[in-house]
Formats: structure tokens, sequence, C-alpha cells
């Protein structure tokens, strides 16, 4: 491998199944390994598609193996986004530009969320996308989960009389949000 080229693998990435060469360093990896990687967008979770091989270029870099966590994390930030993207084409209708949002796609980190609409965003659009953004917000900010991962599962969140808390790593909420409630208060 000469200096110009790094290690790397295609993973398809995020709801639009892009694919991308992620730098992959030394890690054992295989076909349908379920990753972790930063791209250009943020953090995101996708599925390998091939071997290693020298990339001239890439558009990320791999950081882990997805864990348990980090899927049980992204399937709840699916479920949300559902609630969230009809919200958000509601408003999009509402606003009568012609403008078709077709997704709504957000990053495993939730650092931002990436509109997707049929063709170019008029004028009237590119305006309202910080109202887009904090009605998606707001709507996922709603929803029990979120507040779970604000708050913790509950007022004995990190404690052993917790269900799934205080014992082997904790519950799934609070692993995903990084509380680490295995530890009791």
């Amino acid at each position: 491998m000469s200096a110009e080229t790094s290690s790397a693998i295609w993973v398809r990435l995020g709801l639009q199944n892009a694919f991308h060469q992620v730098t992959c360093g030394s890690e054992d990896l295989d076909r349908g390994d379920r990753i972790v990687c930063r791209t250009e967008r943020g953090l995101e979770i996708g599925s390998v598609l091939s071997d290693r091989s020298d990339a001239p270029s890439t558009t990320g870099q791999f950081l882990r193996k997805a864990s348990p966590e980090d899927e049980f994390l992204w399937s709840k930030l699916l479920e949300l986004n559902h609630v969230a993207t009809d919200a958000c084409r509601s408003h999009v209708e509402g606003l009568h530009a012609g403008d078709v949002l077709l997704d709504v796609e957000p990053l495993l980190d939730s650092s931002k969320v990436i509109f997707h609409f049929l063709g170019e965003p008029s004028a009237t659009m590119v305006e309202n996308l910080p109202n887009l953004t904090a009605i998606y917000s707001a709507s996922v900010d709603q929803t029990p989960f979120a507040k779970a991962v604000v708050a913790g599962c509950g007022t004995e969140c990190g404690t052993s009389s917790k269900s799934g808390c205080g014992s082997g790593g904790g519950c799934s909420v609070c692993v995903s949000s990084g509380r680490g409630c295995a530890r009791p208060r």
C-alpha cells in the first residue's frame, strides 16, 4: 500500500442507502457487519459491503463495530423519525411553495438532520429550514424515549432496585445515551 492510499471498505449509509468508501485501518470487518463511522455529514451507522482494498480517497473514517446499544439507539431514532417527518411534511405543504419533502434523515448522534427534497428546494423553503429543523426537534423532544435519554429511565435509574439498571452495564436507554447507569447514585 502506498502513502497516497489507505485501507478502505465500501459501506452503505443513511436512509438513501448511499455508498461511501470509509477508511478502516486494520480492523477485521466482514461484509454485512454493522459499523459506526464519521463522515462529512457526521456520525453514521451503516453496513459493510466489501472487503478491504486500497482507496485513493475516502469519505469517512471507521470508528467501531456497532454495539447493541448503537443499534437500539438507531432503531429508536428511526421510530421517532416517522412522526417528526410527518410533522415536517405538513409544515412544508402549508407553505404552498410547491416543495416536496421526501424524507428527513437523522444522524446517529442526533447532532443534525438532513432534509431530502424532490429537486432543489425553493427560496421560501430555504428560508424556512430553521423552522423545519425546530419542528422536527420539537416533535422528537416530546416523545417518552427522548425524555428518557435526557433524564435516564426513571427516578431509580442507576440503582439495583430498578430493573435493568445497576447490573451488567445498565439499561439500554442509559447506556446508549452515555449515562452509564450501572453506577449507583
